[in-house]
């Protein structure tokens, strides 16, 4: 009995303290976006606007208005028609007076967005427990799918609500479709993986259980989630990116619902 009370005791400040940590993160991720986003609307759009539009002007009229023509050597400058050539020196007239004004807000969305993030699951999950419900499975695998879909989105219109992308490109219709084919492609996938130990009658272990119930079946489970679980990792590198706010918790979010589809299959039957 004593024991037990013990163990008990001991979960809850575990659960606690990590509950603690989490809301310390997500007030610290709070005032880091306050301040990246402040940074971004002081920050210009370009190193030196005049030379910036005075060049985008002179790629404009070469596509638009003027025949070939040719530097002094008798090299071609540009070709009218050819987007091709307008719209690799468009991006080499962003990329010569781009400043950091993108990066910042981007940085700050990201933060902000994973502040909202930890505040949730320091309320609905402070212990970073496994779980085997519906109630938190099913919102969890539909969040990942959303968020991919809306980062998809976000990350198109932002673009090009930025000018970051040439005017004659055909830079919405493209991405807006993929995204739905993302969607569709991923949800099933995700679905599947996460619910597929449901049907299962067993109580699941820790996230970072090492071997559960066995090597046996620990390496084989281990092999198939790592794959999801690296890929929602490496995704985080998005948060640097239009639209990666949204990425990034999409991964974060599968990350947890792989480990814990992983933690119920490495369980014991109840």
């Amino acid at each position: 009995m004593t024991d037990t009370i013990h163990s008990t005791g001991a979960v809850s400040e575990g659960r606690a303290l990590c509950q603690s940590w989490l809301v310390g993160l997500s007030v610290v991720l709070a005032i880091l976006a306050v301040g990246l986003l402040g940074a971004a609307q002081l920050t210009p759009w370009h190193s030196d606007p005049d030379a910036y539009f005075a060049e985008l002007n002179t790629i404009r009229s070469e596509l638009y208005g003027r025949t070939d023509d040719a530097n002094a050597d008798g090299t071609a400058t540009g070709k009218r028609g050819d987007f091709r050539y307008a719209s690799a020196a468009f991006h080499a007239n962003q990329d010569r007076y781009r400043t950091n004004k993108w990066l910042y807000a981007d940085l700050g969305y990201s933060s902000a967005a994973w502040a909202c993030l930890l505040s949730l699951v320091s309320v609905f999950n402070p212990g970073l427990q496994s779980s085997r419900s519906l109630v938190a499975l099913v919102p969890a695998s539909l969040a990942v799918v959303g968020l991919t879909v809306l980062g998809s989105v976000a990350s198109a219109l932002q673009s090009s609500g930025r000018y970051q992308v040439p005017e004659w490109a055909d830079s919405l219709a493209i991405p807006l479709f993929g995204s739905i084919i993302i969607g569709a492609f991923v949800m099933p996938i995700v679905l599947a993986f996460a619910l597929a130990p449901l049907l299962t009658r067993r109580s699941p272990t820790s996230l970072l259980a090492i071997r559960g119930r066995g090597w046996w079946t620990a390496i084989p489970v281990t092999t198939i989630y790592a794959g999801p679980v690296v890929v929602g990792i490496l995704v985080q590198v998005t948060v640097v990116e239009a639209g990666g706010w949204a990425i990034s918790l999409a991964g974060a979010i599968l990350v947890w619902l792989m480990l814990n589809a992983r933690a119920i299959w490495l369980g014991r039957r109840t």
